[in-house]
């Protein structure tokens, strides 16, 4: 029994061996397909072919099912993985399929949710994982930037309410205004919303000149994400001190100076 779970470890949990990979290949493949059968269900000849897909579905959820139920039983901490993020994605995937075929009307809109499946890619690649999961050595960053940016919206949105309530049909409510805001300074302009008083066209051409500030930071710092976790520091904690980031070819920690394990 041991053995079969060392076997079972090394398949879904080692993307470096052979079978790994393999498997790692054919759930993404098995993805991608299915997407792609999503896609051509909405066309009239894919209309043609709902059994069809209906049954690939069946054996796509079956696969997905499977390999759940086998990483929940090698995990050594059942309750850790079940509410892990990647593992609460597997079973939504899941259960949007008997939801899907439900005889309940309102239950049939959770399939157009099976594009999450898309999702389930990031579990099979040790890179994109990765970087994502270097999300969190940024977080203060990520912090000030949405804190500063909610604040921002908030203070434009009610601005232009206040200015604008009594002559401008389109900004009855501050929630229509903030919609107003999201669109000013993300520099969409869709134009749905548009001020139409001095002051208004005033704060409207502030909030476009704070949208191209506000691209160029979150640009800055995800580029600072990428460059760092592929160019930069390896994200793994010294030993002795607990020290995050070292340089790739570091050997030695360097806030304590104890010699780092090069094989984390």
């Amino acid at each position: 029994m041991h053995r079969f779970k060392t076997w079972l470890n090394e398949i879904f949990n080692n993307h470096d061996s052979v079978v790994g990979k393999r498997i790692g290949y054919f759930l993404v493949l098995l993805i991608v397909i299915s997407i792609g059968f999503f896609i051509i269900e909405t066309t009239p000849l894919g209309r043609q072919y709902m059994a069809y897909f209906h049954y690939f579905d069946l054996f796509v959820v079956t696969v997905f099912a499977i390999e759940y139920l086998l990483r929940l039983y090698i995990s050594p901490r059942k309750w850790s993985f079940v509410s892990s993020p990647l593992a609460v994605l597997d079973l939504f995937v899941i259960l949007t399929f008997y939801l899907s075929v439900s005889n309940l009307v309102f239950l049939r809109s959770f399939r157009v949710l099976k594009i999450l499946q898309l999702l389930k890619i990031f579990r099979y690649s040790e890179i994109l994982l990765g970087f994502f999961k270097s999300f969190k050595n940024y977080r203060n960053e990520l912090k000030i930037f949405f804190s500063t940016l909610s604040v921002a919206l908030i203070l434009s949105a009610s601005g232009l309410y206040y200015l604008e309530r009594s002559v401008n049909t389109e900004l009855d409510t501050i929630p229509e205004a903030l919609w107003w805001a999201v669109v000013t300074i993300s520099t969409v302009g869709y134009g749905d919303v548009v001020p139409i008083t001095v002051a208004g066209k005033f704060l409207a051409g502030i909030m476009m000149f704070m949208g191209l500030g506000v691209i160029a930071i979150f640009t800055a710092i995800i580029t600072k994400m990428f460059i760092d976790h592929f160019f930069g520091k390896k994200h793994h904690v010294c030993f002795f001190c607990h020290y995050p980031r070292h340089d790739f070819d570091a050997r030695f920690c360097k806030n304590c100076g104890n010699k780092l394990d090069q094989d984390e």
